[in-house]
């Protein structure tokens, strides 16, 4: 039987690169030099309003 190496720790290294390039990404001017976070942020309080709007309607 084959003595089997465990890799530890790699994960953790792979998980906070890719953690770090999607932030770059989204920390990135995308269009009328916003970045795209500002997008993702305007998009859900836009959501809210809405969902706060339908739930305040009488019934």
């Amino acid at each position: 039987m084959r003595p089997t190496v465990r890799l530890r720790g790699q994960a953790m290294a792979e998980h906070l690169l890719l953690l770090a390039i999607v932030l770059g990404v989204f920390a990135l001017p995308a269009f009328d030099g916003k970045p795209l976070v500002l997008f993702f942020a305007d998009a859900v309080a836009t959501g809210f309003a809405r969902f706060l709007a339908s739930i305040s309607l009488p019934v």
